[in-house]
């Protein structure tokens, strides 16, 4: 059973995968984090709708930015993040690896595309350069998070992009 808070709302559970670690994370009615048996104070504010949120947690802030799939942006950094919540962890689906066959690389915030480093038609491996995004006067390189072949390049070098914007498209091999 479900612990209930105050105004009748249920806690929020979810297994998360970071990489090549996998927490259990519940969210209180009272807006308090457990991570594991940890308590953890965090407070979250979307700067970008749907894409892009500063994070503090315990006092630490953070920047984090959805790249689509199961790919973050966190402080410059890609992570694979793979999450679950309890209705799909019940149904026995919980948190595994994508089967999608396509990658969307999309942009993690506004900025201008500095370089496109593939051409359509090019394999990647994981790890290689894609684009270099300048934003907030910093040149992030969004790099492949798995092997495949550019299948589409939705911008030019030059090109003003907003924050979620498709960049580019990689088939999975």
């Amino acid at each position: 059973m479900d612990p209930v808070g105050p105004g009748g709302h249920a806690a929020l559970r979810y297994a998360v995968r970071a990489g090549d670690r996998e927490l259990a994370v519940e969210v209180t009615p009272e807006g308090r984090f457990l991570i594991g048996d940890r308590a953890v104070a965090a407070e979250l504010a979307a700067i970008v709708a749907g894409r892009l949120w500063s994070v503090v947690i315990d006092g630490q802030a953070h920047e984090v930015a959805y790249l689509g799939a199961d790919r973050v942006w966190v402080d410059g950094d890609e992570v694979r993040l793979e999450v679950a919540d309890e209705r799909a962890i019940a149904a026995g689906r919980g948190v595994g690896r994508s089967a999608d066959a396509r990658q969307e690389i999309r942009a993690p915030m506004p900025g201008l595309l500095k370089r496109v480093h593939v051409v359509e038609g090019a394999a990647v491996g994981v790890g290689d350069a894609l684009v270099t995004l300048e934003a907030m006067k910093m040149e992030n390189e969004l790099r492949a998070m798995q092997a495949g072949t550019i299948v589409h390049i939705a911008v030019t070098e030059g090109t003003k992009v907003e924050g979620g914007a498709l960049l580019i498209v990689i088939r999975s091999t």
